[in-house]
């Protein structure tokens, strides 16, 4: 199902967005809202690679939600939730109680401008990733009259879902693992109760 690549643009987005931070705003994209809101629910753990450092993430999707669940480079962990719903961002810091509310930034308008962009997927035959066995495709993005080549596994027993992409050169690669499809608790997509709100001007302060 086509529809599922747009599960690694919108997690990247999400980290992008989430490590610009404060990152001011227009409207979000109807194209990604439509995009999340056609996505079956599941979850996974998220391994990404760049040369020789990896990272992990826990990432949930439920129609119009996702969560991404990681830590910092002091340990601590950090929650990002996005409601396509609502058209919002929370940043969630468990270790002190408080989230951040931001606006969505030009990630819906970048993925809106990223899906018109010419994209060729050429189909490599079959592999095996770790329990799955996949359809593998080399795929070629041009952006700017620039091509970009990466590698993509689409999971036939997860309706096509990617478990691994990379880089052609090795010098990166993000790899799903325990994919769970089916319904997601909704509390997830909830700032917990007795949180406080932090307003952008106020991170080195006191919280609203």
């Amino acid at each position: 199902m086509k529809i599922w690549r747009a599960v690694p643009r919108v997690i990247k987005g999400v980290a992008v967005l989430g490590a610009l931070c404060l990152f001011g705003g227009t409207n979000f994209s109807q194209t990604m809202e439509k995009q999340v809101s056609k996505m079956r629910p599941f979850s996974a753990d998220q391994i990404h690679t760049t040369k020789n450092k990896t990272s992990t993430a826990k990432v949930y999707f439920a129609q119009n939600a996702m969560r991404l669940e990681s830590t910092d480079n002091k340990g601590n962990k950090v929650i990002q939730i996005m409601r396509f719903d609502q058209k919002v961002m929370w940043n969630v810091v468990p270790a002190q109680k408080m989230y951040i509310e931001m606006p969505w930034g030009n990630l819906g308008e970048f993925a809106a401008w990223a899906d018109q962009q010419g994209v060729q997927r050429e189909s490599l035959g079959t592999e095996q990733v770790g329990e799955y066995h996949c359809e593998k495709f080399r795929v070629q993005v041009t952006l700017n009259g620039k091509a970009y080549t990466s590698l993509e596994w689409d999971a036939k027993e997860l309706d096509g879902l990617p478990v691994k992409s990379q880089d052609e050169k090795g010098n990166w690669s993000t790899e799903y693992k325990n994919v769970q499809l089916g319904p997601q608790d909704p509390s997830l997509f909830e700032i917990p109760a007795g949180y406080q709100k932090m307003s952008l001007g106020g991170m080195f302060g006191k919280p609203n």
